[in-house]
């Protein structure tokens, strides 16, 4: 049957948003500004994020959990999302380091997403990287190094700080979580 008007799909969608970023950010708003038409509260007992990635523009906005569980789906598109741009490869992710991150981004402003900077790492990558420590938990799909579009690094760093588990470092731009042990630096 003939369709009388334009079919959306995720990816159009997907792409329009992006667009939407990309010349937004020509313009000199900045992502939260850009797409605030995204968030939308999940019903209670969904798990939400929002992120854009940072070298991409691409967004992340999906219920990744409810009362029945991880959706697998919403967990390969956040590996997806996630993956390794100098390899081309996205790994699995850990789900509960997507649990870490949205309890951090309630913390730091619902309203806004986040931005992701540093997702999964194949150990090729990683060995390129001047500072890539050894044994990276980027390369086991359990670390994000993550912004935040109106907080410093700094005040992103404190929020994180509330949440007392994982690990938590402060660099000049992002912080860096993860799902290991407790440590600061």
């Amino acid at each position: 049957m003939p369709s009388n008007g334009p079919n959306p799909t995720r990816r159009g969608f997907l792409l329009a948003a992006s667009a939407g970023l990309i010349g937004a950010s020509c313009l000199g708003a900045t992502p939260a500004a850009a797409i605030p038409f995204l968030r939308r509260d999940p019903p209670a007992g969904e798990r939400r994020l929002l992120m854009v990635h940072q070298r991409t523009g691409e967004v992340f906005n999906e219920v990744y959990r409810n009362d029945d569980g991880y959706h697998a789906a919403a967990l390969e598109q956040f590996a997806l999302f996630a993956r390794d741009l100098r390899a081309g490869v996205a790994g699995d992710m850990d789900p509960r380091l997507l649990d870490l991150v949205a309890d951090l981004q309630s913390l730091a402003g619902a309203e806004e997403p986040l931005i992701l900077t540093h997702g999964f790492r194949t150990a090729d990558t990683n060995r390129r990287l001047r500072n890539g420590a050894r044994n990276s938990l980027h390369m086991a799909g359990r670390a994000l190094d993550i912004a935040h579009p109106r907080l410093s690094a700094s005040a992103l760093h404190q929020h994180a700080l509330t949440l007392a588990h994982g690990g938590l470092g402060r660099y000049r731009r992002f912080i860096h979580v993860d799902t290991g042990p407790t440590r600061r630096w």
